[in-house]
């Protein structure tokens, strides 16, 4: 990687916003100086994975997440019919290492990429114009304090729905 393809401080500040700024920051230089994201550990996607991928705008990746376990109980469920009684505990072996090792393990691997890549594309489209890709950096990146609130009440009302309908066919 040449300093040319190393972003500045103020593109990385911008895509990072402001809260944990100088971690982060911390951590895209010690990768950048590597020429790689380093492996580390990320208390807050240990305990709130998906909820903090979407705090930090990492949508894609929420996408992945979420819909993870339900592939691996089709897998699971295709593991039982070849060798039944082993889908479950595949299942749960599977979601908690992707959930509870991998992703806490690759969690800063995988906003500094998304960085760089909301880097290379401000650059693409504003060539030369650092205070243009400043702003187009700061709208795209940053976090979103209230989505993972909104997703939280979400599924509080659908489960309250869901237990209404219940208690209807019960009667």
């Amino acid at each position: 990687m040449t300093q040319a393809d190393t972003p500045s401080d103020n593109l990385y500040r911008a895509v990072i916003g402001e809260p944990n700024q100088e971690f982060y920051l911390s951590y895209f230089r010690r990768a950048d100086s590597r020429g790689y994201a380093p492996i580390s550990w990320h208390w807050p996607v240990f305990v709130i994975g998906l909820f903090w991928l979407l705090y930090r705008k990492q949508y894609r990746f929420a996408v992945i997440v979420f819909v993870a376990p339900y592939l691996m109980a089709i897998a699971a469920a295709l593991a039982d019919t070849v060798l039944p009684g082993t889908g479950k505990p595949l299942a749960w072996l599977g979601a908690v290492a992707f959930a509870f090792v991998w992703l806490p393990l690759n969690a800063n691997g995988l906003y500094y990429r998304w960085s760089r890549e909301q880097i290379a594309r401000a650059r693409t489209e504003f060539p030369g114009q650092l205070d243009a890709q400043e702003r187009v950096l700061e709208a795209r990146g940053g976090v979103n304090a209230q989505l993972p609130y909104v997703v939280v009440i979400g599924f509080i009302v659908m489960m309250l729905m869901l237990a209404g309908s219940v208690t209807q066919l019960s009667q």
